[in-house]
């Protein structure tokens, strides 16, 4: 192989003497330059070798053969111009393969993009794929390098790569020749880890609590600096397990987090801003999951924890599922009336021990309520969410004797309707309408079941900015 450093003087020599210096490089100098870069193409920080290679074309296609030559890729496709297509032939001759020519235009991103695409689906996602943008126009450049970077997510053998130099010759405008080295680029949303932070808002933002929780959680043991993250990791996980009705994983998760805001390298942490909601709702999440183990009905605290949670992934859903939020709904309304019909009178759902004076006037208000004949009441063993409404006002209950009888009426047809589900055991799906009817009821019930249990604290999540 010939010394470049040599044929570079003497190529030089020659440009001085009054040489054309354009032919003068590609006779003297880029023949032993081709030959180096075939046998040891220099990679920084190490050679790699692709299954495709994606490259720009300028009018100076001798980067783009080197960075051909570089990969090593087995199949290799360049994107051009209708001013570069005459270069092809060239990048064909001097590396010695096959390439696939795909026009575009001097500004098109978007079809560089859909190139891009286009290809990654083709090939095997395992595949090793080099994006060259070391020629062609800013925006083919810049193009490739969006797309490149971007699809690192989804294809995470894909490099973003770029014919780099060393050392510049001014006098001829060149690079000086040997000083040329493909360089595998770091992808700036890896090194910083931006992209994730950016999702992991996104979905905090949006009540995707777990998938913020993965974004989060890709971001830490990369460096040092990501553990900034871990706080909020696990209040998004805090979140994620309260609104997945998991209140045992959400103490945990809860718990870890106030520990870690507790200690002296995390005290001015911006959570701390916010730990006196923290604490409350955790104190609220206990209760609750207290509440679940225990199945104790006197647990009001607890009761009014599940009861909310309920609402809120109701209303989460009112616009989208009607019939899912319905159910929430109609759950929260029978924990409610059952902690009643337990704190208040010591009686429980599942197995109520009436007396008979107390089955008698069951089914007057049932009668009453139903508008039809007393002699057609049947009283199974346990008691069914109309059931309770009636046996508690039958009780004496003040909070659901303010409510008239017409009310009731109405809503004995919704909660009938609660059984013939879609997602319980029939074929219907609940209406806007009949989710409307069972909140309205559920409001004075829920204002008296919030002055005993007393949360005193939001249930709505901190809002919180990650992007600093």
């Amino acid at each position: 192989m010939q010394d470049l450093a040599n044929l570079w003087e003497e190529y030089k020599q020659a440009v001085r003497a009054g040489g054309d210096a354009v032919r003068l490089y590609r006779e003297r100098v880029w023949p032993a330059l081709l030959e180096r870069w075939r046998e040891d193409p220099p990679v920084h920080p190490a050679p790699q070798e692709f299954g495709l290679s994606i490259h720009t074309l300028g009018t100076s296609p001798e980067a783009t053969a080197l960075a051909i030559l570089g990969t090593r890729a087995q199949r290799v496709y360049v994107l051009h111009t209708r001013e570069t297509e005459a270069h092809l032939t060239r990048l064909r001759e001097d590396t010695g393969k096959e390439v696939y020519p795909l026009e575009v235009g001097k500004s098109d991103v978007a079809t560089i993009y859909r190139h891009v695409k286009s290809l990654l689906e083709r090939f095997p996602k395992e595949t090793p794929v080099a994006l060259d943008l070391t020629s062609g126009t800013k925006a083919m450049s810049a193009g490739l390098a969006a797309a490149g970077f971007f699809f690192q997510r989804f294809y995470p053998n894909v490099r973003v790569v770029y014919v780099d130099n060393e050392e510049y010759d001014s006098e001829l405008r060149r690079p000086r020749a040997g000083s040329e080295r493909l360089i595998l680029l770091p992808n700036p949303h890896e090194v910083l880890a931006d992209l994730e932070t950016f999702f992991a808002q996104e979905y905090y933002e949006r009540g995707d609590y777990a998938r913020a929780a993965k974004e989060l959680g890709n971001l830490l043991g990369r460096t040092k600096d990501n553990q900034r993250y871990e706080p909020y990791k696990l209040l998004a996980e805090m979140y994620a397990h309260w609104h997945a009705l998991d209140f045992q994983e959400a103490v945990r998760s809860g718990k870890a987090l106030l520990r870690l805001l507790g200690k002296d390298a995390w005290l001015q942490h911006v959570l701390n801003q916010h730990r006196k909601v923290l604490e409350g709702q955790l104190a609220l999440l206990e209760a609750a999951s207290d509440f679940l183990k225990t199945q104790d009905l006197g647990n009001t605290r607890g009761v009014l924890g599940v009861v909310e949670t309920l609402l809120r992934l109701s209303e989460r859903w009112e616009d989208t599922f009607t019939v899912l939020a319905a159910l929430h709904a109609y759950r929260a309304l029978e924990l409610v009336l059952q902690e009643r019909l337990f704190t208040g009178f010591g009686k429980k759902a599942d197995a109520p021990d009436l007396t008979e004076g107390e089955k008698t006037a069951l089914r007057q208000e049932l009668a009453r309520i139903l508008n039809i004949p007393e002699s057609e009441v049947r009283l199974g063993a346990r008691l069914g969410l109309l059931d309770l409404v009636a046996l508690l006002r039958s009780l004496g209950d003040p909070v659901l004797l303010s409510l008239s009888v017409s009310q009731l009426q109405s809503l004995a047809g919704v909660l009938e309707a609660r059984n013939k589900s879609l997602l319980v055991h029939g074929f219907n799906t609940a209406s806007p309408g009949e989710l409307k009817q069972i909140l309205s009821t559920l409001q004075p019930l829920l204002k008296d079941l919030r002055g005993r249990g007393g949360i005193g604290v939001p249930l709505k999540p901190v809002g919180v900015s990650m992007l600093v």
